[in-house]
């Protein structure tokens, strides 16, 4: 039986020297495969390894994949990874994140077709984000509006990197415009909140009290991210005032993802103190953390304290 080519391309990338004139022939010839596999680990080598003299290489394979669409790389393996790679090399390339961004791929699957460049769309946003291009900010708009909310994420993602006043702003007209996928707007409480902080604050805190549950939720979730002194103060204050279970369950999950001292002590005084149920609920929230080891006997010191 012959060797899978494929296989033999995308093993042998494995043994290639680092940041040597062969390994650098190797990756070079692993972009100019037909393989789309094959030229995304290539790509995903250069990054990780900062390779800065294949610049020119991850591009040219950006611009042949592009052309050639799904015939030569089915789900766009190869451009998200060229992508992602040129973004962390800190690749300026404009005409290049603006071709991503506005690159649309309909593929074949169960009940029709379905766009497979979403994800490029948000590297590339993130890309363009990170150049000196002055009119980023009126492309990135474009893409608040598509189609797929990972890109629309990806934009408000992009637009927080930007951070510049104007970008606030938009983020702020796009949390008060809505979005039917959550995601889509804790990205825009969790950019607000690293940005702008403490203005930020009764913004967030308006959704984090509003009617909707999942925005709810997206916005009690960002404010415990944001691991800020005045939000925590805000979620135990409204954890005390409020009995919706589900609610409750959520405000002591942010709390445990903060993993600020006065979020922790809150959390173990709920384990010691509170009813079953309250008790219970803190208990999974911390579950979040089971890495840590200290925060784990903590709990469990708590629950024997509970129990004696």
């Amino acid at each position: 039986m012959k060797n899978d080519p494929v296989q033999s391309a995308f093993a042998g990338l494995d043994d290639i020297p680092l940041r040597t004139p062969e390994g650098w022939k190797q990756i070079a010839k692993a972009l100019a495969s037909k393989f789309n596999v094959v030229a995304a680990k290539a790509a995903r080598i250069a990054g990780d390894a900062q390779w800065t003299e294949l610049t020119e290489e991850l591009a040219a394979a950006f611009d042949r994949f592009m052309k050639r669409g799904p015939e030569l790389d089915k789900g766009c393996v190869a451009l998200i990874a060229i992508a992602r790679a040129l973004y962390g090399l800190d690749y300026d390339g404009v005409e290049l994140y603006l071709a991503g961004m506005r690159h649309v791929q309909l593929e074949p699957g169960w009940g029709g077709s379905s766009d497979t460049a979403m994800e490029l769309r948000a590297v590339c946003a993130m890309g363009l984000a990170s150049t000196t291009y002055s009119d980023k900010l009126r492309e990135l708009v474009n893409l608040l509006v598509d189609r797929e909310w990972q890109a629309r994420a990806g934009a408000v993602r992009a637009i927080t990197a930007v951070g510049s006043d104007a970008a606030m702003l938009l983020l702020r007209f796009k949390a008060l415009s809505g979005d039917k996928e959550p995601e889509v707007l804790s990205e825009c409480f969790s950019g607000l909140l690293a940005v702008e902080g403490a203005e930020a604050l009764p913004l967030v805190k308006s959704f984090a009290d509003g009617r909707n549950q999942e925005v709810r939720e997206a916005a009690i979730l960002a404010l415990g991210a944001s691991r800020r002194a005045d939000a925590v103060e805000w979620l135990k204050e409204r954890f005390e005032a409020i009995a919706h279970l589900e609610t409750r369950q959520c405000i002591l999950l942010a709390l445990a993802t903060s993993r600020t001292e006065a979020a922790l002590e809150f959390l173990l005084a709920v384990i010691r103190n509170g009813s079953v149920q309250t008790s219970a609920l803190a208990v999974s929230a911390m579950e979040i953390n089971r890495a840590d080891r200290r925060i784990q006997e903590e709990v469990e010191k708590a629950l024997r304290s509970r129990s004696a």
